[in-house]
């Protein structure tokens, strides 16, 4: 630490004692984790909808959509470790900033300095699509829409599914959009690399759904056993989710037409007796699911099946899936259906 103890200091050489997680930690009392939702210290927030990720120069930043103040030359929305230190503790500029981490973090221990690690970025990622959100809290409309699935907060809250208000998109094909959004919109965000799935249900046609997932990105795959009696693979969070209020073992895939590769559909099915494909009772879904199932079995034979729905629910009712069964006819006819057929 000869340079420092000279007096020599600035953001660079702090960088080559101490990591940015160590100064974030200063500030949120945890070294950041990337793609995980937080809170954020600077203003009253009770809802994570805020997080970490790093720049494409690779530096460490944290989010904040809602956040449109600008203290001291600096935007919250988007900040570095050293303007996160200097807004919390009021220091004030950038130079008392570093004294401060310095007194904090560097002096009187016994440290070495190291290369600093950037994050790497491949030219790939940095054309692929980002989705980032600003969750709200959850109102009345929330529970209208969900009660009538029999889907609770704590069950949207446990599946890291938001309410959001506005949508932020990097990387598309015509540039950044910002999206701001009054009818009812949800964040599925329990996908690994940050990706999301948005979804609008009062919306019609393009942009009811919003996605930078692919096939291979399954819903709740990390929330079940990997050996089990059974396993069932729907089509949908809705449909996932009234099954799991079953207590089934059930994943869910983007859409009865997205398969996942034949690697990720033998680790997801192999620690099972029995896999379920319950698709709509649709041609559709019926095609899907005999692909899905066809794919299954040719590593596992007789390990998977199809199953539907009684083509007249749908033909009279307009039900084809789980969750418009829970819906249109109760409960009790869902968990029936599930006891004579699974």
């Amino acid at each position: 630490m000869r340079d420092l103890e000279k007096g020599f200091i600035d953001k660079n050489k702090i960088l080559e004692y101490v990591s940015e997680e160590q100064i974030f930690k200063l500030v949120f009392g945890y070294e950041p984790i990337v793609s995980q939702y937080v809170t954020s210290p600077f203003r009253l927030d009770n809802n994570p909808g805020c997080w970490f990720e790093y720049s494409p120069r690779g530096e460490l930043r944290f989010v904040d959509f809602a956040n449109n103040r600008v203290i001291n030359g600096i935007r919250m929305s988007n900040i570095d470790c050293f303007d996160a230190v200097q807004v919390y503790f009021g220091l004030g500029n950038f130079y008392k900033t570093l004294e401060f981490i310095k007194e904090k973090l560097i002096d009187g221990k016994d440290i070495q300095p190291v290369a600093r690690v950037i994050q790497p970025k491949k030219s790939i990622e940095k054309k692929s699509v980002k989705i980032y959100i600003e969750a709200r809290n959850f109102d009345s409309r929330d529970g209208k829409f969900w009660s009538r699935y029999g889907i609770s907060k704590q069950n949207l809250i446990k599946d890291k599914v938001f309410p959001v208000k506005r949508i932020k998109l990097l990387n598309t094909k015509k540039g950044n959009k910002l999206i701001r959004v009054y009818d009812p919109c949800y964040a599925f965000t329990n996908f690994k690399d940050e990706k999301k799935k948005i979804y609008r249900p009062y919306k019609k046609g393009r942009g009811k759904f919003l996605t930078n997932c692919r096939a291979d990105d399954i819903g709740e795959v990390d929330s079940v056993p990997t050996v089990g009696r059974q396993l069932v693979i729907s089509k949908s969070y809705k449909d996932c989710r009234v099954l799991r209020n079953e207590n089934l073992n059930s994943v869910w895939f983007q859409n009865e037409g997205m398969v996942p590769s034949s690697e990720i559909l033998i680790s997801l099915c192999k620690g099972y007796n029995e896999v379920v494909v319950f698709f709509d009772n649709d041609e559709a879904g019926i095609q899907a699911s005999s692909k899905i199932t066809s794919i299954i079995n040719k590593f596992f034979p007789g390990k998977a099946k199809s199953l539907y729905l009684p083509e007249h629910l749908n033909l009279e009712y307009n039900i084809s899936d789980p969750a418009d069964l829970y819906h249109r006819m109760g409960p009790a006819y869902l968990k029936e259906f599930l006891k004579k057929n699974l």
